[in-house]
């Protein structure tokens, strides 16, 4: 069988394409023959020994594959052979394992999926469970209400997007580049923001009449991250989930008190909020696969790879040019 692992850390030349015995499912466990395989940032990361939540050495990257049951350990009640399932490594007690043919987990980890999606539409299930939960719990913007989301270009604002408008949110995206901005209009928003040749903030204004917006999602962060609170309308929240573009300046303070007469809020959210919370995690997949059924999630994939090219994919990812997802293949 086919695996891809590293044994260090470093770029996408660790990455190793290795054949190894079949791994066989034991008491309560099933293994799932890989159909599509999903390649995300937390896979870079582990590659470049950034995250904090990667096994030990040597490790399979790959938080997301979907496929068929094709073997059933003692036991098993759950799933049967042929069932087709997902399978998101959040589920785990350690992340990683998807860059393989085949896949062992306990029966009670997999996602049953259903007829309308297909496993390449199921690897990107975890970028709108993410949404969801952005969408209702980190903030719960009410559908009279406007969002305003950064890099909506890239999944996590793809999915965004697409539930927020499902939800009757006005939603606005910010952008790098005319295809991107292309691409965030394709998937419904009501605005873009081309970050590379408009003022963000006076596009916002403009967009929004001068109101600003009710909450903003942002995975970028970075130095331009206090910029935000300007574009907020009054009891406004800035939801911060990722640092794509650094660290923001920890003295936010000033740029909240700049704005203190419309009592604004901050939030740093997580996923890993939910790590002891399994119950509404996996909710949160549900309504994620519901959405996905219903043609209200509808993924935009970028590229399809082979499990070979995995390195390649990587490379890919690095570039920052991709739109949707990269999806690898066996």
């Amino acid at each position: 069988m086919k695996i891809v692992r590293f044994h260090e850390h470093g770029g996408p030349e660790a990455l190793r394409v290795e054949d190894v015995p079949d791994f066989a499912p034991g008491p309560g466990e099933v293994r799932v023959r890989a159909e599509a395989i999903g390649v995300g940032v937390p896979d870079k990361l582990m590659l470049n020994g950034n995250y904090p939540w990667c096994p030990p050495l040597p490790v399979i990257p790959g938080n997301e594959m979907a496929g068929s049951i094709d073997a059933v350990g003692e036991g098993v009640t759950r799933f049967a052979t042929g069932d087709r399932v997902y399978v998101n490594s959040r589920e785990l007690p350690e992340r990683g394992g998807g860059y393989v043919e085949a896949a062992v987990v306990p029966e009670d980890i997999p996602f049953a999926l259903p007829d309308d999606v297909s496993a390449e539409q199921a690897v990107t299930l975890g970028n709108y469970q993410l949404a969801w939960l952005l969408l209702n719990r980190a903030a719960s913007p009410g559908a009279d209400q406007s969002i305003l989301v950064h890099a909506a270009a890239g999944g996590v604002g793809n999915a965004l997007v697409q539930l927020g408008k499902g939800m009757g949110l006005k939603v606005f995206g910010i952008a790098g580049g005319t295809e991107k901005a292309r691409c965030v209009t394709d998937l419904g928003a009501d605005g873009v923001v081309d970050r590379k040749r408009e003022d963000i903030g006076a596009r916002v204004d403009e967009l929004t009449g001068g109101t600003g917006v009710d909450v903003i999602y942002d995975s970028v962060g970075g130095p331009g991250f206090q910029k935000d609170f300007g574009m907020l309308a009054p009891m406004g929240i800035v939801v911060l989930f990722g640092y794509l573009g650094g660290h923001p300046d920890p003295n936010v303070y000033d740029a909240m008190r700049a704005n203190f007469g419309k009592s604004l809020a901050m939030r740093l959210f997580s996923i890993h909020v939910y790590d002891e919370q399994p119950e509404l995690r996996r909710h949160a997949m549900e309504q994620a696969i519901a959405a996905m059924a219903a043609g209200i999630a509808a993924p935009q994939i970028n590229a399809r790879m082979t499990l070979d090219e995995a390195a390649d994919a990587i490379r890919l990812l690095e570039t920052g040019s991709v739109t949707g997802k990269i999806v690898l293949t066996p």
